[in-house]
């Protein structure tokens, strides 16, 4: 009984290690090589800005400093957006996308705020196409990301969306932003605009 008794306790003792250890901050790798290799291959914005940090608190000096600091300000803008309540995207998609060969470069582009990346993104989860799991909702976020980045192509197609699932006041907010991002619109978006 008492042998029982301490391999649950050794259980628990294990499982909460392992608990603590998912949740613990994100550790940066210890050589400069293997920290500029992370910092290139790293899929989410916060990531990317403390791998960054830390590499320029290591080498300063060394010939990747000027990549560090391109790549902690490039961080800058898409860790606000992710911030934002209007924009559902979240650390999983990033790390869903990292997994997938064919979409890990746009995942890691998109993390530095490039809304093309974001946009393609949101069309192979809507699709299902080069790799990405067919995800309606994930798709959504990722479109929310490339538009609040500044694709007008994805406000237009949010002002679309929001039009057809009867959310005209949101729907406006995307047309306005598509508008101020000088995106073509057709004559009438569609009949029951105003």
């Amino acid at each position: 009984m008492v042998k029982m008794m301490s391999m649950g306790a050794l259980g628990l003792v294990l499982w909460c290690s392992q608990a603590m250890a998912a949740s613990a901050p994100f550790q940066p790798a210890e050589s400069e090589q293997a920290l500029g290799q992370a910092m290139l291959e790293a899929t989410w914005p916060a990531d990317i800005a403390q791998l960054a940090a830390t590499y320029l608190e290591r080498y300063p000096q060394s010939s990747g400093a000027a990549t560090a600091r391109r790549l902690k300000e490039q961080a800058a803008k898409p860790q606000l957006v992710l911030a934002r309540t209007d924009v559902r995207l979240y650390r999983r998609a990033f790390v869903v996308a990292a997994s997938t060969p064919q979409l890990a470069q746009d995942s890691h582009q998109a993390a530095l705020g490039d809304h093309v990346a974001a946009m393609r993104m949101s069309q192979a989860h809507q699709r299902g196409e080069r790799g990405a799991a067919k995800d309606e909702r994930l798709a959504l976020g990722w479109l929310q990301y490339a538009a609040v980045l500044g694709n007008d192509q994805a406000a237009y197609d949010l002002a679309v969306y929001f039009r057809q699932q009867n959310q005209p006041a949101v729907a406006s907010q995307y047309e306005a932003l598509a508008v101020a991002l000088n995106h073509p619109f057709p004559n009438a978006l569609d009949h029951i605009r105003k």
